[in-house]
């Protein structure tokens, strides 16, 4: 009789908590939802002043060498700095949606797509020019990247293992830093990553 009884008590505890679980997700749901309707009704905003990309080409070592990788790069990233480019990480189309308008949402997916191809280019560059020989020129290119907010976990390695072997471990502990305040998912990896090298 007692077992009987603690098992409709367990089946009333476990009912309960599905109920408020369900409630719960519903909740998230259409908190979701009502969220979304409300940013694709949002209106358009000026995005003229947000905070554009510039490439400074002419500190990068354009032209050092005639390797044809070195060159693909150079020649993606001239490409590049005639577009628009926004580091817009950590934001979900949502939020976009809301903060500049829903019209505004290709444009600015357009530019979060030429930054990713932007920090890509940068780490390739860099690498390229490590493997080359040019250290003091792919500092230049990786440091750049890193201003930008790259989360590519390979531009703060390389530039990480130069800091290293330059012995500067001012710059290297001001690289952990800067990796950890990315907003991305990579933060942790990339921080593991750096201490690795101390």
């Amino acid at each position: 009789m007692r077992f009987i009884g603690l098992f409709i008590i367990v089946i009333a505890v476990v009912t309960g908590a599905s109920r408020k679980w369900a409630r719960k997700q519903q909740d998230t749901t259409e908190a979701f939802w009502k969220r979304e309707t409300d940013a694709n009704f949002a209106r358009r905003k000026d995005i003229s002043d947000l905070p554009y990309i510039t490439i400074p080409l002419d500190t990068f070592p354009i032209g050092i060498c005639q390797n044809s990788d070195l060159l693909a790069y150079e020649a993606t990233l001239r490409e590049l700095a005639t577009k628009q480019i926004l580091n817009l990480s950590g934001e979900s189309n949502t939020d976009l949606k809301l903060k500049y308008g829903a019209a505004n949402l290709p444009t600015l997916s357009e530019c979060d797509d030429n930054f990713a191809a932007l920090c890509c280019t940068i780490a390739a560059y860099g690498e390229c020019l490590l493997d080359l020989g040019y250290e003091k020129e792919a500092q230049t290119v990786l440091e750049y990247g890193i201003s930008c907010g790259t989360d590519i976990s390979k531009n703060y390695l390389l530039l990480g293992q130069l800091y290293q072997k330059q012995g500067d471990s001012d710059a290297l502990t001001r690289l952990k830093e800067q990796a950890s305040a990315l907003r991305s998912v990579m933060k942790n990896a990339i921080v593991g990553h750096l201490d690795n090298l101390a």
